[in-house]
């Protein structure tokens, strides 16, 4: 009487996490073997290589289903819940870091992404990682490529494309001699006279002016002092 008063405490409370469904023939599978398991199933049925959205899962997460991004992002595939919620999810964010529910949805947001690429690696990679609307490559998107790119290539499979050149999203290296380096999610915007930074991360902001006050007010960017150099005689 008391365990089945106490399962069914579990399935109204959410106190025990549903067993994960397997696809045919990964019935013995764990971990990373049984993620990338999921994301082929996912990507013969959303029509994307399944080695580009092995290479996204593992530069998003290094396949830890735990993994939790500086502006929102959960899972594997690091989805953030208003992208989820435009794909028709409608549970809690811990069901979105369910590895079944985070790479389906994050399958299926790539796939779009490669069709509006036109089949471009690192076009759709920057559309997975910046948003389907963007056109540019920022630094930060470019370097993104780069690593799905050489997940791919260490795999033994022929990528095929180039790397395109950042076209936003430099560092003033006369700023970065004069504040700390952590400044996750910002850039410098040397030639705006009253914006220090910009937000680079997808979302509502992105693009919008941050000063340097605020910035050294939250901790995001550390300003460093040097002693000065005595005259000697």
């Amino acid at each position: 009487m008391r365990l089945v008063l106490f399962v069914c405490l579990a399935a109204v409370f959410g106190l025990a996490a549903p067993a994960m469904a397997r696809p045919d023939g990964a019935t013995s599978l764990n971990g990373r073997a049984l993620y990338r398991a999921i994301a082929k199933t996912e990507a013969v049925r959303h029509g994307v290589p399944f080695h580009l959205v092995d290479a996204v899962m593992w530069v998003e997460s290094r396949y830890n289903p735990a993994a939790t991004g500086g502006v929102g992002e959960v899972g594997l595939m690091q989805i953030r819940p208003p992208t989820a919620h435009r794909l028709g999810f409608r549970g809690t964010l811990r069901e979105l870091r369910w590895p079944q529910t985070n790479i389906r949805l994050g399958t299926r947001y790539l796939a779009k992404a490669w069709q509006l690429a036109g089949g471009d690696i690192c076009t759709a990679v920057m559309k997975y990682r910046a948003g389907h609307g963007e056109t540019r490559f920022s630094v930060l998107s470019v370097n993104y490529c780069r690593k799905v790119r050489h997940h791919i290539a260490r795999k033994g499979i022929e990528v095929a494309g180039t790397v395109p050149k950042a076209t936003f999203g430099f560092y003033s290296q006369g700023a970065n001699r004069r504040y700390g380096r952590g400044m996750k999610g910002f850039v410098q915007a040397p030639r705006t006279r009253n914006c220090f930074a910009r937000v680079v991360q997808p979302g509502p902001r992105f693009g919008a002016c941050i000063p340097l006050s605020k910035l050294l007010k939250r901790g995001l960017v550390v300003k460093v002092t040097r002693p000065r150099k005595r005259k000697t005689n």
